[in-house]
This record gives structure tokens, C-alpha cells and sequence, in this order.
């Protein structure tokens, strides 16, 4: 019979000093356990077992359960006890999650691969130079999965991971000496650099986010329509198996019925159509939010609040997260995340009716049932799946699988490479230049993130504050590049500003005392203040022009601190020039305007010729 706790087996473990129990005592400790209606804790693992299977609730849902488990005859064996004494030690001492526990046992076993190739018998034989030896290979590894030798961030992992095996045997009878005294697991990764840190995770381009969000917010708007019929064609083909017997002329008869009359050709255009609403939301809900897809398959139907101060409705994202910890979360987003929210919870409903009856069922034929009390954890999630492999099974959807299907899904709309932590960085980065005004089709869905919505955000004590300082470092590296670009010789720009700085750009003194522009740009953009008009960029910080640049544009030309860029404003003043040139020939605008147009006219030709532009309206002025 399983061994039941009165307690979790996390909270039976806690005191126990390891050390002093005796084999026989260890060997049943328990390792894992999961909680039964009465209260009890029924165990799952125990310490002798060859493979550790960890609690769900250790590890963020949508983690499949082949990644829960600790598989110890999966190496050397004469460390087995060691590595399983020093994982359990880590356990009780630091509480990692079930991912940073897997992680160190990942990383370790190549190390005691290397070990037991080198015909090392146990961890009290490992010594400084065997470990020296084995980073110099890990430098000189050729990754099997990129063809390139092994990153900074997975050699970090693989040297902490044998710092941990040495500071959790410290004192028992598998010690061994320190593995390298006068240095670091970081220090030995090459984390030693004090450069520009960039990020890693590639943005998505605006072309292509184009092409996705355009794509789902037709998904959007026509997915009511789409989940109504499909509920009336299984409430039909219920009644058409009764006289129908054959699927083709069932699905024939469907097709005539529901799907013609609709505009569609089939089953196979409406079906295409229909699967394609869960990804579509999860798009859209990643996209505008920034949330990690551990917290978007974290989200219940439960999933937002409302804020309404009269003036202004604030919506806010709930989930869980688990990334550092931060538990239950919020997240300020625009309307369409909502929008997306409650075409999914219509979408998911049959499969969570489908879930609620197997638990039912589960339970009432046996009140212990793992699979029963597993569903109770999982059977609001707003996002579910058929698992085909396991009898059609419904199941909280996996990172693995999301990521197959998020792939797959901008393949078919020519979007190569689509990965869910891109959203986030591309969240940040859409924020920011949300900021600045720069923000194109997607501003209307960003416009609340002003400084009022910013203030908001930062006063919610359940925000993602990482998610927050990673919009702060996009504004800034915004900021950096704006000022970059203004010290470009490439870069044609006008205004006030611009003599200031095109005499800057050729003094070779300025530049000397950095190491390069892109240093210089930094450190100037901490003393600059930059905002957008829409038509130039405003470096003001006073009350300057008092806001008339809104109302009159071309007041900006005679600004002195005012740059007005050919690629980004050019348009605009081609724009307004032809613009009044038209209002120029109107009789009854009045002598104070025919006197603003005239003043408009001419600052705009100021701008157009010195932007190299002159030539593509000086035929329409006559000239």
C-alpha cells in the first residue's frame, strides 16, 4: 500500500537533518506527494525509487509530465546515491521550483558522463584537475542542435550545476575537494565582460507582426459566428447519424445546410477557419499584454478585472507566475485582449464540459483518483487540449505543444521562426516606441500606455515588475537610437536644433572622448529630453512652445529645439506645403489667414528644400 503523509512530503522533509538517517530511513523518505479530499497526502515518490516524479504544483501547468521527472538511471551508477543526496539536500535547503531542480540534474549528467569515461568511481575521487579538464572540453563542445560551440548561458549552467553537487555533499562520505578554488562557475563561462549587454530574444518585424495581428483580428471578429455554427453542426450531425449513415453524405448534408447559406465551401474551409481561433487568441493576448506563455496557459476563465474611474477603463490581465516567483500577477492591457479573452472562453467551453464530467466520473468511482484530483488544478485554464495520444483526453495545454502550434501557425502565414518569448521582448519594444509616437498600426491599441497609464501600472502591487523594467530599459534604448540617428552624417534633418548638431557631427574632438558613437549617443541621451510631435522631435524641457505645435505643426521649423527628420517628417510638411498651397487660392479665409498660410508656406519650403525634398513639389507651387 502507498505511504499516506498527514502533511505534503515538501513540509515532512523540511526538518529533517539528512545526514543523520540511517539507509533503511532514507529509502522510504518521501520525495513527493499529492493531497486526497480528506486532507492527507498520498506519496508518489520515495527516495529509493530509481525515478523521481515531482509535483505538478512545482512546475508552471503548462508543463507536460515527462519534464516533472528525475531519471536517475539515466546515469553513471556509481553516483547515483551521491547525486540523489545532493539534489534532496538542495531541495530541503532552498526549495527550488521543479524546473531549477530538473535544471541541475540536467546539466550535471554531463559532467558524470565525463567522469565515468575517465574511469572516475566515485564523487571522492573527483578533483581540481578533473574539473578544469572538463570545462576546457565543455569550451571546445560543438553543440549537436546548433552547430556552434556552447553558449555562455549553458556552460554558466553546467558549472553552477557542479558547485551545487559540491556544496551539497560538503560533510558527508561523498565530499570532494572544491573544484576551483580561485574562481567562479560565471567567471569560467566568460560572464566576465563589462560591454553593452544586448538582448538575445529577436523582435518580431513590423511587417511580420503586421501580417499576424491582421490575420487575427479577422480570426476575432468573425469567431462568434464561427464557434455558433459549429455548435449547430454537432447538435445537427447528432440527428443526421440517426438516418444518415455514411460520413460523406452527413458531412454533404452539413455543408448545404450550415455552411453554403454562410459563404463557406466546406468543411474543410470552415474547419481551417475554426481551429485556427485558439492560436489567433493566444496571439493577441501575447502580443498586447507581454505575458510568458507559462502565464497565458496560467490564465482561468476568471481572467481580467475592470477599473472604471468615469473618465477611463482600465483593464488588467490576472494569471499565475511562477518565473520569479511572483505567484498571482496582473498586467495592464488595451480592450482587444479582452475581446480575445471571451472569444476563447466560448471557444473552450465544450472541452471544459467534457472535463468537468470526467472528473466527475473519475471521482465518484474512486475519491483518490490521481487523474480525478489532477483535473481540479487545471479545469478552469483557458486554455485546453485534445490530447490524441492519450485516448483524446483533455489536458491543460503544454509549452511543448503551444509551441508546435504557434510554429506552425505563422508558417501558414508566411512568418518563419515564430516563437512565444519573442512576444515579449516585442511587447516592450512596441511600448516604447508608444512612447515616442512612433508606433504606426499598432498605436491605437498602445495609446494607453501614456504617462498617467505608466504611473497606474506602477502603482498595482500585483504588476510583473520585470515586465515593467523591461519596457523602461526598451524606452531608453529607444531613446539611445533616436540620438544615434541625429549623429549620423547618413541621417538629413532640420529644425532648430539641426545646425547645432550637424556642427557636432564633424567634430572629431566630441567623438574622441568615446570609444566609438553608439557610446557617445548614450551618454548623451541621459542629458537630452526627447518627445514626439508626430512631426518632429522636441528636445524642450520647459514648458517650450506650450503645446501650439499641436494645433500649428510648422510652428516646430522655427523652434530651437526642434529636429525634424527626412524619413520620419518629410511627408508631413510635403503634405501641409501642398495643403496650403491650395488654401492660398481661397478668397475668404480672412487677412489673419491668408497671413498663416503665407507664414506656413514658407517654413514649409524651408523645411522641404533643406530635407532635399524641394524638387518633388516645386512644379505644384509654380516655381
Amino acid at each position: 500500500m502507498s505511504q499516506v503523509l498527514q502533511i505534503s512530503a515538501t513540509d515532512y522533509c523540511r526538518p529533517q537533518k539528512m545526514h543523520e538517517l540511517d539507509d533503511s530511513v532514507l529509502k522510504v523518505l518521501p520525495i513527493s506527494s499529492y493531497q486526497l479530499p480528506d486532507g492527507s497526502h498520498k506519496v508518489i515518490s520515495q527516495y529509493g525509487d530509481d525515478i523521481w516524479r515531482l509535483e505538478d504544483a512545482r512546475f508552471p501547468s503548462n508543463t507536460m509530465d515527462n519534464q516533472k521527472k528525475l531519471r536517475f538511471n539515466t546515469i553513471p551508477s556509481q553516483f547515483v546515491e551521491a547525486v540523489k543526496f545532493a539534489l534532496k539536500h538542495y531541495d530541503i535547503k532552498q526549495n527550488p521550483s521543479g524546473a531549477t531542480l530538473l535544471g541541475v540534474f540536467k546539466h550535471l549528467k554531463p559532467f558524470l558522463a565525463y567522469l565515468n569515461s575517465i574511469g572516475v568511481q566515485s564523487t571522492t575521487g573527483i578533483t581540481p584537475l578533473h574539473c578544469a579538464n572538463y570545462v576546457h572540453q565543455c569550451k571546445t563542445e560543438i553543440s549537436k542542435k546548433t552547430k556552434k560551440p556552447l553558449s555562455k548561458g549553458t556552460l554558466t549552467h553546467r558549472f553552477l550545476a557542479i558547485e551545487t553537487l559540491y556544496h551539497n555533499l560538503k560533510g558527508t562520505q561523498w565530499s570532494f575537494e572544491h573544484p576551483w578554488m580561485e574562481s567562479s562557475a560565471s567567471y569560467l563561462a566568460g560572464n566576465h565582460s563589462q560591454g553593452k549587454k544586448t538582448a538575445k530574444t529577436q523582435v518580431i518585424p513590423d511587417d511580420e507582426l503586421k501580417v499576424l495581428i491582421n490575420h487575427c483580428n479577422k480570426v476575432l471578429e468573425q469567431a462568434n459566428n464561427l464557434i455558433q455554427i459549429q455548435s449547430e453542426i454537432e447538435i445537427e450531425r447528432v440527428k443526421l447519424a440517426e438516418t444518415i449513415k455514411g460520413k460523406s453524405d452527413i458531412s454533404a448534408a452539413i455543408t448545404n445546410r450550415f455552411l453554403k447559406p454562410q459563404g463557406y465551401s466546406g468543411l474543410k474551409e470552415f474547419n481551417a477557419m475554426y481551429s485556427d481561433i485558439p492560436g489567433a487568441m493566444a496571439i493577441i493576448i501575447l502580443t498586447f499584454s507581454g505575458i510568458r506563455i507559462h502565464e497565458l496557459c496560467a490564465i482561468q476563465f476568471d481572467a481580467y478585472r475592470i477599473e472604471d474611474n468615469e473618465e477611463e477603463v482600465y483593464y488588467w490581465l490576472k494569471s499565475h507566475s511562477s518565473k520569479t516567483h511572483e505567484g498571482y500577477t496582473e498586467w495592464l492591457v488595451p480592450e482587444i485582449v479582452i475581446q480575445a479573452i471571451e472569444v476563447q472562453k466560448a471557444y473552450i467551453k465544450p472541452l471544459q464540459e467534457r472535463l468537468w464530467q470526467e472528473q466527475a466520473e473519475l471521482l465518484s468511482n474512486d475519491p483518490h483518483s490521481p487523474r480525478g484530483l489532477k483535473i481540479k488544478s487545471f479545469k478552469n485554464h483557458l486554455f485546453l487540449t485534445n490530447s490524441l495520444q492519450q485516448g483524446n483526453q483533455v489536458n491543460s495545454l503544454s509549452n511543448y505543444a503551444f509551441g508546435q502550434r504557434l510554429k506552425a501557425f505563422g508558417d501558414a502565414l508566411g512568418v518563419k521562426g515564430l516563437a512565444a518569448h519573442r512576444f515579449r521582448r516585442t511587447f516592450a519594444v512596441y511600448v516604447a516606441q508608444s512612447a515616442y509616437g512612433d508606433l504606426r498600426y499598432l498605436k491605437q491599441h498602445f495609446k494607453h500606455w501614456g504617462m498617467d497609464m505608466t504611473l497606474l501600472y506602477s502603482a498595482n502591487r500585483s504588476q510583473d515588475e520585470e515586465l515593467y523594467d523591461e519596457i523602461a530599459i526598451q524606452i531608453k534604448n529607444f531613446k539611445i537610437a533616436r540620438v544615434e540617428e541625429f549623429l549620423d552624417e547618413d541621417t538629413i534633418i532640420t529644425g532648430g536644433l539641426a545646425k547645432k548638431l550637424i556642427s557636432y557631427r564633424s567634430s572629431n574632438e566630441s567623438v574622441k572622448t568615446f570609444e566609438n558613437r553608439a557610446a557617445m549617443a548614450e551618454r548623451i541621451s541621459d542629458t537630452v529630453h526627447l518627445r514626439s510631435t508626430g512631426h518632429s522631435w522636441c528636445t524642450s524641457d520647459n514648458a517650450g512652445c506650450g503645446g501650439r505645435s499641436v494645433i500649428e505643426g510648422t510652428e516646430c521649423v522655427d523652434c530651437d529645439g526642434s529636429i525634424i527628420e527626412k524619413k520620419r517628417h518629410g511627408e508631413y510638411f510635403k503634405g501641409i506645403y501642398i495643403q496650403q498651397l491650395e488654401l492660398r487660392q481661397i478668397d475668404d479665409i480672412g487677412e489673419a489667414g491668408k497671413q498663416r498660410v503665407e507664414r506656413d508656406i514658407e517654413r514649409c519650403e524651408r523645411v522641404l528644400k533643406d530635407l532635399g525634398m524641394w524638387n518633388e513639389v516645386k512644379e505644384v507651387s509654380n516655381v
